[in-house]
């Protein structure tokens, strides 16, 4: 919320600036400096994020499950895309995405499970849907 506050009067003074015949370089500075506080908040929001994740995962008697409960989807496809690079899968050993079922979302729908899930198939993953959430079983093989 301060960081938005921060920005809506950062852009307020970039309007102000702009109005005014030599406002155009004190405009664009003002305008920057937004962007700069828009950019550091996104930036803590994610490492807050990967705090809660791996938190849960700590907690938790199953390492390969990762809950993602408190994530929006922008954070939810960088956390689960940096643990797949760093620690990988395979059918033996898949990783398990909960995500939940969307009961809590806006009409009941859950974007976060099909948003994960595309990001996800995009990056070439063979991914599994079930009702909570995600598995995630390796690399697909492409055939060319």
């Amino acid at each position: 919320m301060q960081a938005r506050k921060e920005r809506n009067d950062l852009l307020r003074e970039a309007s102000r600036a702009w109005r005014k015949p030599w406002g155009g370089d004190v405009a664009l500075y003002y305008a920057q400096k937004a962007r700069e506080v828009s950019e550091n908040a996104r930036r803590d929001a994610l490492d807050e994020a990967r705090g809660l994740v791996e938190a849960k995962r700590y907690a938790a008697h199953d390492k390969r499950t990762i809950d993602l409960h408190g994530t929006c989807v922008q954070e939810a496809i960088v956390i689960t895309s940096e643990i797949l690079e760093k620690e990988g899968c395979s059918p033996a050993s898949p990783l398990r995405l909960i995500t939940g079922r969307g009961a809590h979302s806006v009409g009941g729908v859950g974007v976060l499970k099909p948003a994960v899930h595309r990001a996800l198939v995009d990056d070439g993953w063979d991914v599994r849907m079930w009702d909570g959430g995600l598995v995630v079983r390796g690399r697909e093989r492409r055939v060319f």
